[in-house]
């Protein structure tokens, strides 16, 4: 299993990198690679603030190299990124019957480009890249405080399933590595 936090767990699937053309204004969506590591890196450190940097290296090496995920990067007409999608392909979620099911494990638009139509866009695509992966739902988490993204989810067409409080214990050892 792959390390978790409230707002999600993140891995990367391995596939032939997605490109897509949107509007209104343009904006490419392309599987992150290497050489975008900076840009994520800044947009994670945004969206997920109270992680440390040695978590965000070690969940970003997940997403890149995991076959249960995906992450993306927005790149605006003038070349600057200026979102993020982190997607994964769960077994169960609750609230969805039968899996998988496609999980919008993080999202994010650079403030100043926000109100635009791009967040909209980026779940769209999520919808588009989950069922050509063969999921029939999608679902995605905010925590308990974040109203904004709770709006977000909400006008972005998500039901509100159940209100939880998560907990983890840790089992000791070394990670084991899926076959």
């Amino acid at each position: 299993m792959i390390a978790r936090r409230k707002v999600g767990s993140v891995v990367a699937l391995g596939v032939a990198p997605h490109s897509l053309k949107i509007s209104p204004r343009s904006m490419r969506i392309v599987e992150i690679t290497r050489d975008r590591f900076p840009e994520w890196r800044r947009m994670r450190e945004e969206l997920y603030g109270r992680l440390d940097a040695d978590f965000h290296e070690a969940e970003m090496e997940l997403i890149f190299s995991s076959a249960q995920a995906a992450g993306f990067v927005g790149i605006a007409e003038s070349g600057g990124v200026v979102a993020m999608l982190e997607l994964s392909l769960r077994n169960f979620v609750d609230g969805c019957l039968g899996g998988p099911v496609g999980y919008l494990e993080g999202i994010y638009v650079i403030p100043e480009q926000r109100k635009r139509g791009y967040g909209r866009k980026l779940v769209e695509f999520a919808a588009q890249w989950f069922r050509s992966k063969g999921c029939r739902d999608m679902a995605a988490d905010a925590e308990l405080p974040n109203i904004v993204a709770q709006d977000f989810l909400s006008r972005a067409g998500f039901a509100e399933t159940y209100r939880i409080v998560e907990y983890k214990k840790s089992l000791g050892g070394a990670p084991r590595k899926e076959a």
